[in-house]
């Protein structure tokens, strides 16, 4: 699977966007500002536009991907 990544609108930072239901859109991974501090950045969970991804995250190597469902209209 492929994960896209895009920058932090808050803190500036190249982070993963994990899927959502409104489709073109994905939520934003929880992350800290700095590696020490208790808060999460105000950028957490908030949604971004897959076009505005900077790089695509390929899956870690020997990691078996598993196989997707068929589409179906509903």
């Amino acid at each position: 699977m492929r994960a896209p990544r895009a920058q932090c609108p808050a803190c500036g930072r190249s982070v993963a966007l994990m899927p959502t239901r409104r489709a073109g859109y994905g939520v934003v991974h929880d992350h800290k500002k700095d590696r020490r501090s208790l808060s999460l950045c105000e950028g957490s969970m908030r949604q971004l536009a897959l076009s505005e991804s900077l790089a695509w995250q390929d899956a870690l190597p020997g990691v078996a991907e598993g196989h997707e469902p068929a589409a179906t209209l509903f």
